[in-house]
């Protein structure tokens, strides 16, 4: 993945966004959630599954960065540790997720 660089289209964005108030940024969060809810909802089963892992392998990889990182602080490290034993028990429920076709907890 690699640094991200605040560009000025970025920094653009960032300003409209501030310069809304606190009920327009609820309402573009709502909007884009409901995005969101409607495309996750449209995809299969597998896709579903496969988002979920992805999503879950990535927070994987960004947690161990920082836990090997040098330059990161003690309580970043603890909470990376934290953060990638939840993203392996996720991954442990989407493997049961996608042998038995229903998420555990959900029955």
């Amino acid at each position: 993945m690699g640094d991200v660089d605040l560009t000025t289209d970025d920094a653009l964005d960032w300003d409209e966004w501030m310069g809304l108030s606190e009920a327009e940024q609820e309402a573009a969060v709502d909007r884009e959630m409901a995005a969101y809810s409607r495309w996750y909802d449209g995809l299969t089963l597998a896709g579903q599954i496969a988002h979920c892992r992805r999503a879950a392998l990535d927070n994987c990889l960004s947690s161990r960065r920082l836990i090997q990182a040098s330059y990161c602080p003690e309580i970043i490290r603890q909470s990376s540790r934290e953060q990638l034993k939840a993203a392996q028990v996720r991954l442990l429920k989407i493997r049961i997720w996608r042998a038995t076709g229903s998420r555990p907890g959900s029955a």
